[in-house]
């Protein structure tokens, strides 16, 4: 019997840990800069929110901007860690840009000087 105890005690442990890479609205918040509130008004019923008249537009406009289409889509999909994944590509994506862009510069002015 107590074997079995541990065994269900170390399994439910182990839970956890399983899911602690699954993203969550939490995360899509830090990441967009759009709260959780309004991050669950777009994405499911509207009329709990009174605010919806007034910010659904705006809202919606700034998520996509963060996600991009096909992020924006699973978003509404209820996929939300892979809302978030391809909002991670997207920052890396456009930082290795910005990156490659300071290097040139930067190689360019070493030429001339």
């Amino acid at each position: 019997m107590f074997a079995r105890i541990a065994v269900v005690a170390a399994a439910l442990a182990a839970v956890p840990s399983a899911f602690a890479n699954e993203a969550s609205v939490a995360d899509l918040s830090r990441e967009t800069g759009v709260s959780e509130r309004h991050i669950r008004m777009v994405v499911g019923a509207r009329t709990p929110y009174p605010e919806y008249r007034i910010m659904f537009d705006r809202v919606e406009r700034q998520l996509k901007s963060a996600l991009g289409q096909e992020g924006y889509q699973y978003l509404l999909e209820g996929e939300v860690a892979a809302a978030v994944e391809i909002r991670r590509e997207r920052v890396a994506r456009e930082a290795a840009i910005a990156a490659q862009d300071r290097a040139a510069k930067t190689q360019d002015a070493q030429s001339e000087g």
